[in-house]
């Protein structure tokens, strides 16, 4: 039997996590979810994930640490997905996989998989 993909889910937004979470589970992933990145870390520490999705307003320390300690030993093959907004996109330093919200379910699953098989996401919708 194939292992479950473990999706580590960091929203702030109860209602958003919740709605993302029950799509990927429908969909054969095992979540883990947090509401900050402080409580991110020590998920991913304790379990492993293969991705970890942040959607969130944490503080500058907060990002700062997150950012240093997922590149350790441990954590640094774990693949990380921004859901950032278009104005957050100009700030970004080269971010590992990103989506500019607001993102549908479908495309986030599709992302999410592309992920999972090693590709390289950043999108950016089509302005019209």
């Amino acid at each position: 039997m194939k292992k479950m993909k473990r999706v580590l889910l960091v929203f702030d937004s109860h209602e958003e996590l919740d709605f993302i979470e029950a799509n990927l589970s429908e969909n054969g992933f095992q979540i883990i979810k947090t509401d900050n990145l402080v409580d991110a870390l020590v998920s991913a520490e304790k379990i492993i994930p293969d991705l970890i999705v942040v959607n969130t307003m944490d503080t500058e320390e907060a990002l700062q640490e997150f950012s240093n300690r997922v590149k350790t030993e441990r954590l640094k093959n774990v693949s990380i997905l921004s859901l950032i907004e278009l104005e957050d996109y100009l700030n970004v330093s080269n971010p590992q996989h990103f989506v500019i919200k607001p993102v549908r379910p479908k495309l986030l699953l599709s992302v999410i998989r592309s992920i999972m098989n090693h590709e390289k996401v950043n999108w950016l919708p089509a302005v019209h």
